[in-house]
C-alpha cells in the first residue's frame, strides 16, 4: 500500500513522502490501516519491534488531530519514553501540531495543556489527570497506549486499566490504539479494549536466534557455526560482530554486570590492531557525557569507555547522560553498549547482535530466578537495524551444553506469557476505589461494581455473572469498611463521598496505606524532633521510594546513628530496646535510616560523588530518590495542612519540598525556585560571591557575573534578564524566615549536621 492511497489529509501525506521520505507502508501497518485505524476504530497492534508501530501511531494522532480536531494521549511507562516520543511528535510541528509532555506533579490538572494537540504522559500521570478532570479532557478523542504489555505489570498494570476504566465511565469513548511487541494473550486484551487485533511477526530485518556455548552458537532450524577466537564468550561474539561491521548489544542482569561487561570490551577494542571506530567522534561524545555528568566519578569511568567506542547504560545513569549515550550507539560512534534490560522497555536502540548473557537474575528473597520469556522477546526484538543491517541475531549465553535445548525450547520458540490483571489485589483496590469514590467516577458499591467491571480484571474475570458480581461487592465493601476507619469515606446510607482528607489523598495521588502512616506520623511529631529528618524518614517509609540496601559492616554505625537521632525517627517502638527484639523490622528501619539520610546529604549541597561514596546511591537513582521525595514531601505538606497542624510545621514542609527537589540548603532556594538555568552549584557561586536575593541580581552587570566560576556571557545575560523582570514584574517567589522553621543547621553539609 502507498502513501498516496491513504485517506489522509494532503498536508499529511505530502509531508510523509516530501520530509520523511516514506511511500510505502509495511505488511503490519497495512493491515492496521484496513482494520479501521484511520476511520476511528479502536486497534490492538502487535507486533514485531521496528515494524513501524510508532509511525503508524503518529500518523493515526496527526489525522485525528487534523480531521476530527480532537486531541490525542499518548501514556507510556518510563519518562525516558515520554521524551523520546515528545522528540518523534515534534517533527510534525511545521504542520502546527503543538505537543507537550507531562510526567510529574501529580496534585496539578495541567490546564496549560488545554492549548496542545498531543499530549503525551506516563501511565501514572494520566491517571492522576483523570482523577482531577481538566476541561480539556473532554476534548480528547484519541488514546494511544505505548508498551501495553505492561498491564501484566504490578504497578503499572492497574493502572492503564483505571484509565480505561475512567473513559468508559466519563462516556468519552476516545478511540484507543495499544501497542506491543509481546503479548502472549492479545485476542483477551483486543476483546476487552472492543479493538480490532493486528497481530504479525513479520519483520523488516530477518532475526535468527540462538544459543551460544563455548565458541559454538546454535541457531534454531539454521545448524550451527563456530565462532573463532581465544577469549572468552563476550568477547568473541562481540568481536565477530565488529569485524563484519555491526553493532552489538549486551544485556546484564545486573548493573554491576553491564559495567564489568563494558570495561572487558573496551579493554579489548581499544588494544586491538584493527581500527573500529572514530577516534575523534568518540572523543567528541565522550566530552559531551563527561559535560552533562554531575558526578566527575562516573564521567570518568564513562569517558574512558567512550572513547573505546563502548558504554555501559543502566538506570543509575543521570537521563540526560543515557540520552548522550544512546544517541552516540545510534550514531555509530558507540560500537558496543553493555545495558541492564531497562534498555528493553522501549527506547529505540538497534543493534546487528544482540547478546543475552544471563538468562537469570537474583531477585532478593527468592535466589536466582530466570527471566521471563516476554523479557527474552522484548531483549531480542532490538536486533537487526533497519536499513543498515542484512540481519539482526539474538544469541544466549549458557555454560554448559545440557543448557542450550533447554533454553531453545524455554525462550526461543515458546510464545510469550499471557498478561493477566493484577488489579484484584488489596492494595490496588484501595487505592481505585478511594479515587473512584473521591474523584466522583462512582458513589455506590454498585456503581463500584461497574468501574470495575470496566477493567481488565471485570473482563477477565466475567463480571457479568452474578456469582463473581457479589464477590467482587463483598471485597469491595470490606475495603470501604477500611478505608472508612481510615477516615477517607464516610457512608450516608447507600452513598459513599471522600471525606476532605481522603480528598487529598486522591488528589495527592497517594495510596490509602501510605497516607495512613503518613497521617499517624504527622499526628506523633512532637518538639523535640528536627522536621526535616522526621519527614524525611516518614515519607521514605512509602513503597514509592526506593530503599538504599545496607551492607553488614554497616550495620553498627548506622545503628549507633539511629540512636542519637531517636527524637526524630516517626512511628518507632516506644524505646531503642524493644526495636532489637525484631530482627525484620530492624533491617527495614536501617535502610529507611540510611535512604533518609542520603536525601539528608542531597539538601545539604553534598556534592552527587559524596552521596554516591557514602550512600550507594547513583545520580540516576538519586534523581528518582529525589522526585518521589518531592511529591511524597508535598503531599505531607497538603496532610499538615487538611489536618490542622501549625503554619510552622506546614511552611517547614513546603521549604523541604523545594531543598529535596533542587538539593540545596535554604539560603539558595530564592535563586533556584525563580531563576531557569541556576542548579545547586551555580546558585551556591552566586550566594558566595554575595548575590543573595533576586533583587540583589538586578542591579548586577554582565561583567559582574562572568567573574563568578561556571556563569558565561550567556548564563550571566539570561540571570540578568531573568532577575529584572521577576522584580519589574513582581513576581519573585520568596522563603521567609517563618517558611524555613525546622531547617538543617549546615557545616559543611556532611551527615554530622543531623547528630545532634
Amino acid at each position: 500500500m502507498n502513501i498516496e492511497e491513504l485517506p489522509l489529509p494532503s498536508v499529511l501525506r505530502d509531508f510523509l513522502t516530501s520530509k520523511r521520505g516514506i511511500r510505502t507502508l509495511y505488511p503490519p501497518q497495512e493491515e492496521a490501516i484496513k482494520a479501521g485505524l484511520l476511520n476511528g476504530e479502536n486497534v490492538l497492534m502487535v507486533s514485531a519491534t521496528a515494524s513501524g508501530k510508532t509511525l503508524l501511531a503518529e500518523i493515526a494522532a496527526i489525522n485525528n488531530i487534523l480531521v476530527n480536531d480532537k486531541k490525542t494521549l499518548v501514556a507510556v511507562p518510563l519518562k525516558a519514553l515520554a521524551f523520546e516520543k515528545l522528540s518523534d511528535f515534534n517533527t510534525y510541528s511545521e504542520l502546527g501540531i503543538r505537543v507537550a509532555a507531562s510526567t510529574g506533579d501529580y496534585n496539578s490538572e495541567d490546564k496549560w495543556l488545554g492549548s496542545y494537540d498531543i499530549v503525551v504522559t506516563t501511565y501514572e500521570k494520566l491517571d492522576s489527570l483523570l482523577r482531577l478532570k481538566p476541561s480539556w479532557i473532554w476534548e480528547v478523542g484519541q488514546l494511544i497506549i505505548d508498551e501495553i504489555h505492561f498491564i501484566n505489570d504490578d504497578e503499572r498494570g492497574p493502572i492503564i486499566e483505571s484509565i480505561v476504566a475512567k473513559l468508559r465511565m466519563l462516556n468519552l469513548n476516545p478511540q484507543i490504539i495499544g501497542l506491543s511487541a509481546t503479548i502472549g494473550n492479545p485476542e483477551e486484551l483486543a476483546n476487552w479494549l472492543n479493538a480490532k487485533l493486528v497481530k504479525s511477526n513479520w519483520r523488516p530485518v530477518s532475526l535468527r536466534e540462538g544459543v551460544y556455548h563455548k565458541g559454538v552458537i546454535t541457531y534454531v532450524n539454521d545448524g550451527e557455526r563456530r565462532i573463532s577466537g581465544q577469549g572468552d564468550s563476550l568477547v568473541n561474539l562481540t568481536v565477530d560482530t565488529l569485524n563484519d561491521g555491526g553493532q552489538v548489544l549486551v544485556f546484564s542482569s545486573s548493573r554491576q554486570g553491564a559495567v564489568r561487561i563494558a570495561r572487558k570490551l573496551a579493554e579489548y577494542v581499544c588494544s586491538s590492531p584493527v581500527r573500529y571506530i572514530d577516534p575523534t567522534e568518540a572523543n567528541e561524545l565522550a566530552e559531551e557525557v563527561k559535560e552533562a555528568s554531575s558526578s566527575r566519578i562516573l564521567a570518568e569511568e564513562l569517558t574512558s569507555l567512550i572513547r573505546c567506542g563502548v558504554s555501559f547504560h543502566h538506570a543509575g545513569l543521570e537521563l540526560e547522560v543515557r540520552r548522550i549515550i544512546e544517541e552516540g550507539f545510534r550514531r555509530g560512534v558507540l560500537r558496543v553498549l553493555a545495558s541492564t534490560t531497562t534498555l528493553a522497555a522501549g527506547v529505540n536502540l538497534p543493534a546487528r547482535r544482540v547478546i543475552i548473557n544471563e538468562y537469570r537474575r537474583y531477585e532478593p528473597g527468592f535466589g536466582f530466578i530466570e527471566i521471563p520469556v516476554m523479557e527474552y522477546k522484548q531483549m531480542a526484538g532490538r536486533a537487526g537495524r533497519p536499513g543498515l543491517d542484512p540481519y539482526g541475531e539474538a544469541i544466549i549465553v549458557v555454560s554448559s551444553k545440557d543448557e542450550v535445548d533447554y533454553v531453545i525450547d524455554k525462550y526461543i520458540k515458546s510464545p510469550p506469557e499471557y498478561v493477566k490483571s493484577n488489579f484484584m489485589n488489596t492494595t490496588s483496590l484501595k487505592f481505585h476505589i478511594l479515587s473512584a469514590v473521591a474523584s466522583q467516577y462512582a458513589d455506590t458499591i454498585n456503581e463500584l461494581v461497574t468501574f470495575i467491571s470496566n477493567t481488565f480484571a471485570g473482563f477477565q474475570g466475567r463480571l457479568s455473572s452474578v456469582i463473581q458480581a457479589n464477590s467482587i461487592r463483598r471485597m469491595i465493601s470490606r475495603i470501604i469498611d477500611e478505608l472508612v476507619d481510615y477516615g477517607f469515606i464516610i457512608k450516608n446510607g447507600d452513598k459513599l463521598e471522600a471525606t476532605e482528607v481522603g480528598a487529598v489523598v486522591n488528589r495527592m495521588y497517594l495510596d490509602p496505606d501510605t497516607a495512613h502512616v503518613f497521617i499517624m506520623g504527622l499526628n506523633s511529631l512532637n518538639n523535640e524532633a528536627d522536621l526535616n529528618a522526621y519527614s524525611l524518614m516518614l515519607v521514605v517509609k512509602s513503597p514509592k521510594i526506593p530503599k538504599v540496601k545496607v551492607r553488614k559492616n554497616e550495620v553498627d554505625d548506622l545503628a549507633q546513628q539511629v540512636v542519637s537521632m531517636w527524637p526524630s525517627i516517626p512511628l518507632k517502638p516506644s524505646d531503642e530496646d524493644e526495636l532489637l527484639n525484631y530482627p525484620e523490622d530492624y533491617e527495614d528501619l536501617l535502610s529507611e535510616f540510611k535512604t533518609a539520610m542520603a536525601l539528608l546529604e542531597w539538601i545539604n549541597e553534598g556534592s552527587e560523588d559524596q552521596v554516591m561514596k557514602t550512600y550507594d546511591v547513583q545520580p540516576g537513582d538519586l534523581r528518582v530518590l529525589s522526585d518521589q521525595a518531592e511529591w511524597l514531601i508535598g503531599a505531607l505538606q497538603e496532610l499538615a495542612k487538611t489536618l490542622g497542624l501549625s503554619s510552622s510545621i506546614v511552611n517547614g514542609l513546603r521549604t523541604l519540598r523545594y531543598r529535596v527537589k533542587y538539593g540545596v540548603n535554604d539560603e539558595l532556594l530564592e535563586l533556584v525556585v525563580n531563576l531557569e538555568g541556576v542548579g545547586r552549584v551555580r546558585a551556591r557561586a552566586l550566594y558566595n560571591a554575595g548575590y543573595r536575593t533576586i533583587e540583589d541580581l538586578a542591579k548586577a552587570t554582565v561583567s559582574d557575573l562572568t567573574k563568578i566560576r561556571g556563569i558565561g556571557d550567556k548564563i550571566a545575560v539570561s540571570i540578568l534578564e531573568q532577575a529584572r523582570q521577576l522584580v519589574k514584574d513582581g513576581r519573585v517567589v520568596k522563603f521567609n524566615e517563618t517558611m524555613v522553621k525546622g531547617r538543617t543547621r549546615r557545616s559543611g553539609g556532611g551527615l554530622l549536621d543531623h547528630l545532634y
